[in-house]
Protein backbone atom coordinates (compact mmCIF):
# COMPACT_ATOMS: atom_id res chain seq x y z
CA UNK A 1 0.00 0.00 0.00
CA UNK A 2 2.62 2.31 1.07
CA UNK A 3 4.85 1.76 -2.11
CA UNK A 4 1.98 2.18 -4.52
CA UNK A 5 1.09 5.40 -2.71
CA UNK A 6 4.65 6.42 -3.13
CA UNK A 7 4.25 5.93 -6.48
CA UNK A 8 1.15 7.92 -6.79
CA UNK A 9 3.01 10.56 -5.06
CA UNK A 10 5.60 10.64 -7.53
CA UNK A 11 3.17 10.58 -10.43
CA UNK A 12 1.58 13.80 -9.54
CA UNK A 13 4.57 15.22 -9.31
CA UNK A 14 5.84 14.64 -12.27
CA UNK A 15 2.68 15.58 -13.61
CA UNK A 16 2.61 18.81 -12.05
CA UNK A 17 6.35 19.24 -12.95
CA UNK A 18 5.48 19.13 -16.44
CA UNK A 19 2.69 21.16 -16.19
CA UNK A 20 5.07 23.99 -14.63
CA UNK A 21 7.92 23.18 -17.78
CA UNK A 22 5.00 23.14 -20.45
CA UNK A 23 3.63 26.57 -18.61
CA UNK A 24 7.64 28.07 -18.74
CA UNK A 25 9.14 27.19 -22.02
CA UNK A 26 6.20 26.30 -24.47
CA UNK A 27 5.98 28.93 -27.20
CA UNK A 28 2.62 29.37 -27.02
CA UNK A 29 3.10 30.84 -23.65
CA UNK A 30 5.08 34.03 -25.37
CA UNK A 31 8.23 35.48 -24.54
CA UNK A 32 10.51 37.00 -22.02
CA UNK A 33 10.83 41.10 -21.97
CA UNK A 34 14.07 42.51 -22.67
CA UNK A 35 15.61 44.96 -21.46
CA UNK A 36 14.78 47.51 -23.34
CA UNK A 37 11.08 46.55 -22.92
CA UNK A 38 11.79 45.92 -19.36
CA UNK A 39 12.42 49.56 -18.96
CA UNK A 40 9.85 50.76 -20.63
CA UNK A 41 7.20 48.47 -18.43
CA UNK A 42 8.73 49.60 -15.22
CA UNK A 43 8.79 53.45 -16.08
CA UNK A 44 4.94 53.64 -16.78
CA UNK A 45 2.67 54.83 -15.04
CA UNK A 46 -0.07 52.22 -15.85
CA UNK A 47 2.70 49.83 -13.39
CA UNK A 48 2.08 49.81 -10.33
CA UNK A 49 4.16 46.89 -7.75
CA UNK A 50 4.81 44.79 -10.21
CA UNK A 51 1.80 44.95 -12.61
CA UNK A 52 -0.46 46.78 -14.98
CA UNK A 53 -3.30 48.16 -13.16
CA UNK A 54 -6.51 49.42 -14.83
CA UNK A 55 -7.57 52.94 -14.79
CA UNK A 56 -10.30 52.03 -12.14
CA UNK A 57 -10.53 49.46 -9.83
CA UNK A 58 -11.13 46.30 -11.19
CA UNK A 59 -11.62 42.88 -10.06
CA UNK A 60 -11.38 40.19 -12.45
CA UNK A 61 -14.28 38.25 -10.83
CA UNK A 62 -17.03 39.83 -8.67
CA UNK A 63 -18.33 36.40 -8.12
CA UNK A 64 -20.17 36.25 -4.53
CA UNK A 65 -21.11 32.92 -2.19
CA UNK A 66 -24.72 33.44 -3.39
CA UNK A 67 -23.66 33.41 -7.03
CA UNK A 68 -25.41 31.53 -9.76
CA UNK A 69 -23.14 30.86 -11.59
CA UNK A 70 -21.29 27.48 -10.95
CA UNK A 71 -19.39 24.31 -12.20
CA UNK A 72 -23.00 23.02 -12.86
CA UNK A 73 -24.01 25.55 -14.97
CA UNK A 74 -20.75 25.34 -17.23
CA UNK A 75 -21.66 21.46 -17.18
CA UNK A 76 -25.23 21.57 -18.27
CA UNK A 77 -25.51 23.97 -20.65
CA UNK A 78 -28.34 25.23 -22.36
CA UNK A 79 -29.63 23.63 -25.45
CA UNK A 80 -29.20 27.18 -27.50
CA UNK A 81 -25.99 28.24 -26.04
CA UNK A 82 -24.43 27.31 -29.42
CA UNK A 83 -25.42 27.61 -32.30
CA UNK A 84 -26.60 23.99 -33.80
CA UNK A 85 -25.78 24.38 -37.70
CA UNK A 86 -22.99 26.36 -39.16
CA UNK A 87 -23.81 30.39 -39.03
CA UNK A 88 -24.64 31.97 -42.39
CA UNK A 89 -21.20 34.13 -43.58
CA UNK A 90 -19.90 35.40 -47.11
CA UNK A 91 -16.83 34.05 -49.18
CA UNK A 92 -14.16 37.01 -48.49
CA UNK A 93 -12.73 38.80 -51.72
CA UNK A 94 -9.34 40.33 -50.71
CA UNK A 95 -9.52 42.52 -54.02
CA UNK A 96 -12.77 43.72 -52.33
CA UNK A 97 -11.50 45.67 -49.44
CA UNK A 98 -10.84 48.77 -51.17
CA UNK A 99 -10.27 52.08 -49.47
CA UNK A 100 -12.75 53.37 -46.72
CA UNK A 101 -14.15 49.26 -46.28
CA UNK A 102 -14.09 47.09 -43.64
CA UNK A 103 -14.49 43.12 -43.30
CA UNK A 104 -15.03 41.36 -39.91
CA UNK A 105 -13.59 38.07 -39.65
CA UNK A 106 -15.33 37.10 -37.05
CA UNK A 107 -15.20 37.83 -32.84
CA UNK A 108 -12.33 40.76 -32.53
CA UNK A 109 -10.82 40.21 -36.36
CA UNK A 110 -11.06 43.05 -38.70
CA UNK A 111 -9.88 43.91 -41.74
CA UNK A 112 -9.99 47.35 -43.01
CA UNK A 113 -8.63 49.97 -45.62
CA UNK A 114 -7.40 53.08 -44.69
CA UNK A 115 -5.20 55.46 -46.76
CA UNK A 116 -4.49 52.78 -48.89
CA UNK A 117 -3.27 50.87 -45.49
CA UNK A 118 -4.86 46.90 -45.27
CA UNK A 119 -5.23 46.86 -41.19
CA UNK A 120 -6.18 44.39 -39.17
CA UNK A 121 -6.78 44.00 -35.84
CA UNK A 122 -6.64 41.07 -32.92
CA UNK A 123 -5.10 38.66 -35.79
CA UNK A 124 -6.87 34.48 -34.54
CA UNK A 125 -7.50 32.52 -36.89
CA UNK A 126 -8.10 29.22 -34.80
CA UNK A 127 -8.74 27.77 -31.41
CA UNK A 128 -9.19 30.26 -28.62
CA UNK A 129 -7.45 28.22 -26.30
CA UNK A 130 -4.10 26.06 -25.68
CA UNK A 131 -6.32 23.58 -24.36
CA UNK A 132 -8.32 21.53 -27.03
CA UNK A 133 -11.77 21.22 -24.85
CA UNK A 134 -11.71 24.91 -24.38
CA UNK A 135 -12.49 27.45 -26.80
CA UNK A 136 -13.86 25.89 -29.59
CA UNK A 137 -15.05 27.95 -32.94
CA UNK A 138 -18.86 27.81 -33.76
CA UNK A 139 -18.46 26.26 -37.40
CA UNK A 140 -19.57 28.99 -40.24
CA UNK A 141 -21.02 28.20 -44.31
CA UNK A 142 -17.86 29.75 -45.44
CA UNK A 143 -14.67 29.72 -43.27
CA UNK A 144 -12.12 31.95 -43.95
CA UNK A 145 -8.77 30.49 -44.64
CA UNK A 146 -5.92 32.24 -43.78
CA UNK A 147 -3.82 31.91 -46.90
CA UNK A 148 -7.10 33.65 -48.35
CA UNK A 149 -5.64 37.58 -46.61
CA UNK A 150 -4.37 40.32 -48.66
CA UNK A 151 -0.69 41.57 -47.84
CA UNK A 152 -1.24 43.43 -44.55
CA UNK A 153 0.51 47.00 -43.81
CA UNK A 154 -0.15 46.96 -40.17
CA UNK A 155 -1.70 44.94 -36.97
CA UNK A 156 -3.33 46.19 -33.88
CA UNK A 157 -2.92 43.95 -30.98
CA UNK A 158 -5.37 44.88 -27.53
CA UNK A 159 -4.17 42.40 -25.22
CA UNK A 160 -2.06 38.89 -25.33
CA UNK A 161 -5.15 36.89 -24.16
CA UNK A 162 -5.31 33.53 -26.93
CA UNK A 163 -8.73 34.53 -27.98
CA UNK A 164 -7.11 38.02 -29.28
CA UNK A 165 -3.25 37.12 -30.09
CA UNK A 166 -3.10 33.53 -31.95
CA UNK A 167 0.29 32.08 -31.99
CA UNK A 168 -0.36 29.81 -34.67
CA UNK A 169 -1.67 32.99 -36.87
CA UNK A 170 0.98 34.98 -35.57
CA UNK A 171 3.84 32.35 -37.03
CA UNK A 172 1.84 32.06 -40.32
CA UNK A 173 1.32 36.03 -40.58
CA UNK A 174 5.28 37.00 -40.50
CA UNK A 175 6.15 37.22 -43.88
CA UNK A 176 2.63 38.82 -44.45
CA UNK A 177 2.41 41.87 -41.90
CA UNK A 178 4.84 44.60 -42.53
CA UNK A 179 4.19 46.37 -38.67
CA UNK A 180 2.98 45.55 -35.35
CA UNK A 181 1.28 48.07 -33.08
CA UNK A 182 0.99 46.69 -29.64
CA UNK A 183 0.14 47.48 -25.62
CA UNK A 184 4.13 47.79 -23.56
CA UNK A 185 4.91 43.59 -22.86
CA UNK A 186 3.26 42.12 -25.95
CA UNK A 187 6.62 42.22 -28.23
CA UNK A 188 8.46 40.01 -26.37
CA UNK A 189 5.85 37.25 -27.75
CA UNK A 190 5.74 38.08 -31.05
CA UNK A 191 9.61 38.26 -31.03
CA UNK A 192 9.63 34.79 -29.51
CA UNK A 193 7.26 33.86 -32.40
CA UNK A 194 9.88 35.08 -34.93
CA UNK A 195 8.68 38.73 -35.78
CA UNK A 196 11.62 40.61 -36.52
CA UNK A 197 11.33 43.35 -33.49
CA UNK A 198 12.08 46.12 -35.96
CA UNK A 199 8.77 45.77 -37.40
CA UNK A 200 7.00 45.98 -33.74
CA UNK A 201 6.52 48.94 -32.08
CA UNK A 202 5.53 49.02 -28.33
CA UNK A 203 2.96 51.71 -26.67
CA UNK A 204 1.74 53.13 -23.80
CA UNK A 205 -1.61 54.42 -22.87
CA UNK A 206 -2.20 57.87 -25.02
CA UNK A 207 0.73 56.98 -27.10
CA UNK A 208 0.31 58.03 -31.00
CA UNK A 209 3.07 56.64 -33.92
CA UNK A 210 2.37 57.44 -37.30
CA UNK A 211 2.62 55.28 -40.02
CA UNK A 212 2.34 55.94 -43.45
CA UNK A 213 -0.44 58.78 -42.52
CA UNK A 214 -2.66 56.76 -40.58
CA UNK A 215 -2.38 57.44 -36.75
CA UNK A 216 -2.43 54.45 -34.05
CA UNK A 217 -3.06 55.37 -30.85
CA UNK A 218 -3.49 53.05 -27.91
CA UNK A 219 -6.46 53.86 -24.73
CA UNK A 220 -7.24 52.35 -22.30
CA UNK A 221 -9.28 49.39 -21.83
CA UNK A 222 -10.85 47.92 -18.50
CA UNK A 223 -9.57 44.19 -18.87
CA UNK A 224 -6.57 42.19 -17.82
CA UNK A 225 -3.41 40.23 -19.48
CA UNK A 226 -1.90 36.77 -19.00
CA UNK A 227 -1.00 33.49 -21.10
CA UNK A 228 0.60 31.50 -18.48
CA UNK A 229 0.69 30.52 -14.94
CA UNK A 230 2.28 33.60 -13.58
CA UNK A 231 2.64 36.54 -15.76
CA UNK A 232 -1.31 37.93 -14.77
CA UNK A 233 -0.89 41.32 -15.69
CA UNK A 234 2.66 41.27 -16.37
CA UNK A 235 1.79 43.20 -20.03
CA UNK A 236 -0.57 45.92 -21.21
CA UNK A 237 -4.04 45.77 -22.41
CA UNK A 238 -6.06 48.99 -24.02
CA UNK A 239 -8.11 49.59 -27.17
CA UNK A 240 -6.83 51.08 -30.36
CA UNK A 241 -7.95 54.51 -32.24
CA UNK A 242 -6.96 54.31 -35.72
CA UNK A 243 -6.85 57.43 -37.95
CA UNK A 244 -7.25 58.47 -41.66
CA UNK A 245 -7.52 61.55 -43.87
CA UNK A 246 -11.20 60.78 -44.08
CA UNK A 247 -11.87 58.17 -41.25
CA UNK A 248 -12.01 57.84 -37.35
CA UNK A 249 -12.19 54.52 -36.01
CA UNK A 250 -12.04 53.17 -32.78
CA UNK A 251 -11.78 49.24 -31.62
CA UNK A 252 -12.12 47.99 -28.34
CA UNK A 253 -10.45 44.90 -27.86
CA UNK A 254 -12.31 43.32 -24.77
CA UNK A 255 -12.97 46.09 -21.83
CA UNK A 256 -15.88 46.39 -19.29
CA UNK A 257 -17.67 49.49 -19.13
CA UNK A 258 -16.34 52.36 -17.13
CA UNK A 259 -16.61 56.31 -17.74
CA UNK A 260 -13.19 55.82 -19.68
CA UNK A 261 -15.10 55.93 -22.76
CA UNK A 262 -16.50 58.95 -22.11
CA UNK A 263 -12.97 60.64 -21.70
CA UNK A 264 -11.98 58.66 -25.11
CA UNK A 265 -14.69 60.05 -26.75
CA UNK A 266 -14.09 63.82 -25.50
CA UNK A 267 -10.07 63.37 -26.30
CA UNK A 268 -10.37 61.64 -29.12
CA UNK A 269 -13.60 61.67 -31.03
CA UNK A 270 -16.22 61.71 -32.58
CA UNK A 271 -15.72 58.42 -34.50
CA UNK A 272 -17.25 57.37 -37.80
CA UNK A 273 -17.42 54.26 -37.11
CA UNK A 274 -16.85 51.85 -32.91
CA UNK A 275 -16.20 48.40 -33.51
CA UNK A 276 -17.10 47.29 -29.61
CA UNK A 277 -17.11 44.55 -27.59
CA UNK A 278 -20.17 42.64 -27.15
CA UNK A 279 -19.91 39.04 -25.94
CA UNK A 280 -18.79 36.61 -23.44
CA UNK A 281 -20.21 38.17 -21.07
CA UNK A 282 -21.01 36.99 -17.17
CA UNK A 283 -22.38 38.77 -13.92
CA UNK A 284 -19.67 37.31 -12.37
CA UNK A 285 -17.12 39.10 -15.12
CA UNK A 286 -19.24 42.58 -15.33
CA UNK A 287 -15.74 44.54 -14.29
CA UNK A 288 -14.10 42.91 -17.47
CA UNK A 289 -16.21 42.47 -20.07
CA UNK A 290 -19.52 44.60 -21.04
CA UNK A 291 -22.84 43.85 -20.90
CA UNK A 292 -25.03 44.39 -24.35
CA UNK A 293 -26.61 47.11 -23.46
CA UNK A 294 -23.30 48.52 -22.12
CA UNK A 295 -21.84 48.25 -25.29
CA UNK A 296 -24.77 50.65 -26.46
CA UNK A 297 -23.83 53.31 -23.38
CA UNK A 298 -20.27 53.18 -25.00
CA UNK A 299 -20.68 53.68 -28.70
CA UNK A 300 -23.14 56.59 -27.21
CA UNK A 301 -20.05 57.93 -24.96
CA UNK A 302 -17.53 57.49 -27.45
CA UNK A 303 -19.72 59.33 -29.97
CA UNK A 304 -19.67 57.05 -32.50
CA UNK A 305 -21.93 57.31 -36.06
CA UNK A 306 -21.79 54.18 -36.32
CA UNK A 307 -21.44 51.01 -33.97
CA UNK A 308 -20.30 47.54 -34.84
CA UNK A 309 -20.92 44.43 -32.15
CA UNK A 310 -17.50 42.58 -31.87
CA UNK A 311 -16.46 39.93 -29.70
CA UNK A 312 -19.75 37.37 -30.19
CA UNK A 313 -20.66 34.02 -32.36
CA UNK A 314 -17.17 33.14 -33.15
CA UNK A 315 -16.09 31.02 -30.05
CA UNK A 316 -17.88 29.53 -27.52
CA UNK A 317 -16.88 31.29 -24.47
CA UNK A 318 -19.80 31.79 -22.03
CA UNK A 319 -23.07 30.85 -20.75
CA UNK A 320 -24.97 32.60 -22.86
CA UNK A 321 -27.06 31.87 -25.83
CA UNK A 322 -24.70 32.48 -28.83
CA UNK A 323 -27.26 35.25 -30.18
CA UNK A 324 -28.16 36.60 -27.03
CA UNK A 325 -25.86 39.36 -27.52
CA UNK A 326 -27.25 40.40 -30.88
CA UNK A 327 -31.16 40.49 -29.46
CA UNK A 328 -29.97 42.25 -26.15
CA UNK A 329 -27.97 45.12 -28.25
CA UNK A 330 -30.48 45.48 -30.90
CA UNK A 331 -33.47 45.88 -28.51
CA UNK A 332 -31.39 48.65 -26.54
CA UNK A 333 -29.83 50.33 -29.50
CA UNK A 334 -32.96 50.70 -30.93
CA UNK A 335 -34.43 52.43 -27.76
CA UNK A 336 -31.13 54.43 -27.69
CA UNK A 337 -31.20 55.47 -31.00
CA UNK A 338 -28.22 53.93 -31.55
CA UNK A 339 -27.23 52.89 -35.79
CA UNK A 340 -25.69 49.80 -35.60
CA UNK A 341 -24.35 47.86 -38.39
CA UNK A 342 -24.69 44.02 -38.58
CA UNK A 343 -22.34 42.53 -41.03
CA UNK A 344 -21.84 38.40 -41.85
CA UNK A 345 -18.50 37.06 -41.04
CA UNK A 346 -16.85 38.14 -44.15
CA UNK A 347 -19.25 40.69 -45.84
CA UNK A 348 -17.48 43.29 -46.87
CA UNK A 349 -19.23 46.58 -46.06
CA UNK A 350 -18.38 50.58 -45.87
CA UNK A 351 -20.38 53.18 -43.78
CA UNK A 352 -22.24 54.83 -46.60
CA UNK A 353 -24.51 51.80 -47.26
CA UNK A 354 -23.48 49.87 -44.14
CA UNK A 355 -25.65 46.18 -43.63
CA UNK A 356 -28.35 46.23 -40.99
CA UNK A 357 -30.18 43.15 -41.38
CA UNK A 358 -30.74 40.62 -38.54
CA UNK A 359 -29.27 37.97 -39.59
CA UNK A 360 -29.59 35.92 -36.44
CA UNK A 361 -33.28 36.01 -36.20
CA UNK A 362 -33.29 34.18 -39.82
CA UNK A 363 -31.30 31.10 -38.23
CA UNK A 364 -32.90 31.02 -35.13
CA UNK A 365 -36.23 31.21 -37.45
CA UNK A 366 -34.75 27.94 -39.62
CA UNK A 367 -33.53 26.16 -35.95
CA UNK A 368 -37.09 26.50 -35.00
CA UNK A 369 -39.30 25.53 -38.45
CA UNK A 370 -36.77 22.07 -38.16
CA UNK A 371 -38.00 21.43 -34.79
CA UNK A 372 -41.32 22.30 -34.49
CA UNK A 373 -42.58 21.87 -38.62
CA UNK A 374 -43.96 24.60 -40.38
CA UNK A 375 -47.04 25.42 -38.14
CA UNK A 376 -44.33 27.04 -35.67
Amino acid sequence: MLKTLKVLGIAVVLVVVAVALFGCFAPVFGGRQSPESLQRIESSPNFVDGEFVNAVPTSVSTRAPESETSIVDWIFQAEDKNPSAPLPSEIFHPEDLTEGKFVWLGHATLLMKLNGLVIMTDPVFHRASPIPVFGSPFPIENPIPIDNLPIIDAVVISHDHYDHLDHKAVRWLVDRVKHFFVPLGVKAHLVRWDVDPNAITEMDWYESETHRNVQFTLAPARHFSGRGLWDRNATLWGSWIVSSDALNVYFSGDTGYSETFKEIGQRYGPFDVAFIDSGAYNADWSQIHMMPEETVQASIDLAASVMVPIGWSKFDLALHPWDEPAIRLAKEAQIKDVNVASPLIGEVFDLEEYPQIPWWEQVRAELMHLIYGANS
